[in-house]
């Protein structure tokens, strides 16, 4: 990826935007926070949460959302937009790359290029939707076709972490489950394919042993932007001002966010990115209604592992 670090005479990185389903991302705010800024820099995140999880959801719906995101952040003036949300990236980053005005950067990329260095056998825990892509799969094997790839479908862990269950006993249950089919396949670097799961990863390394390497995509990008020098001064010396948007129910967010994120430093607003997406989803009811087959299932097998 070919990092630009100013936007005609104006720098990058001073006015960015973010998105995910719901609290995901904001596992890759946190990193972000701590790369070094030119003054005053403004985060813009937003939460699609009347719509989350997306991980079940057909590519053709998530598009029609990021294109409204996209149309979203641009409205805040954004100068760069992060996907913080690898279904979304999945599903839409040519998309989103079309649609926007300015730089987009996804996760997907950057952490295969990393981990494909390893030259070890690779696992993603990631959405069913993400899986069903097998983006992750194909960017490794791109750098080295070598390398076996397990990519495991985790459909119940969005909901549990926007629900703020985390430390529930049946979490750890479900999270044993997914460890004891990763160690079956003799997984040796484990990427956390969708920015939810970073706020599970104390509970899930322990199932997993200190044998297996766990990488988190937003600690690649932050390094891939330290890496690429485009900050100036000192971490001290840059102020963080962020604004936060969501589309379900400001208070669910405020209260999943504080257990993910602690207290979040900057005003929580609800806001409608489809200002006719009532009126769509009453016709999509009526259609229902008046027809005799039965409402679409949105649900996605976890494909076979890649050979």
């Amino acid at each position: 990826m070919n990092l630009q670090t100013t936007r005609g005479s104006h720098p990058l990185f001073q006015r960015i935007g973010l998105f995910d389903s719901g609290v995901g991302g904001l596992s890759v705010l946190k990193e972000l926070t701590t790369v070094a800024g030119q003054g005053d820099r403004h985060f813009f995140y937003f939460g699609d949460t009347a719509r989350c999880p997306y991980g079940n959801r057909e590519a053709s719906e998530i598009k029609e959302f990021v294109e409204e995101i996209i149309a979203f952040l641009e409205a805040q003036n954004v100068d760069s937009i992060i996907m913080a949300c690898n279904t979304s990236a999945a599903c839409a980053l040519d998309l989103a790359r079309e649609k926007a005005s300015v730089p987009v950067f996804d996760l997907i990329s950057l952490t295969a290029d990393y981990v494909s260095s390893f030259g070890r056998k690779v696992g993603v825990m990631a959405t069913a939707s993400t899986v069903k892509s097998m983006l992750f799969s194909k960017l490794i094997q791109t750098h080295d076709p070598s390398i076996d790839v397990f990519e495991l479908a985790c459909p119940e862990l969005v909901p549990i972490i926007e629900s703020g269950q985390i430390e529930d006993p049946a979490t750890r249950d479900v999270l044993q489950q997914y460890a004891r089919k990763l160690l079956e396949q003799q997984v040796e670097v484990l990427i956390l394919g969708c920015t939810h799961f970073p706020f599970i990863r104390s509970q899930l390394q322990p199932f997993l042993g200190e044998n297996v390497m766990i990488v988190n995509p937003a600690d690649v990008l932050r390094e891939y932007l330290g890496a690429q020098n485009v900050v100036t001064s000192s971490a001290a010396q840059t102020i963080n001002h962020m604004q936060f948007y969501v589309s379900g129910n400001p208070d669910s967010f405020t209260r999943a966010a504080q257990l993910c994120f602690g207290i979040l430093p900057g005003p929580v607003h609800k806001v409608d990115v489809a200002p006719d997406a009532q009126a769509v989803l009453m016709q999509r009811l009526s259609d229902v209604a008046t027809s005799t087959d039965p409402m679409p299932s949105h649900t996605v097998q976890s494909p076979t592992t890649p050979s």
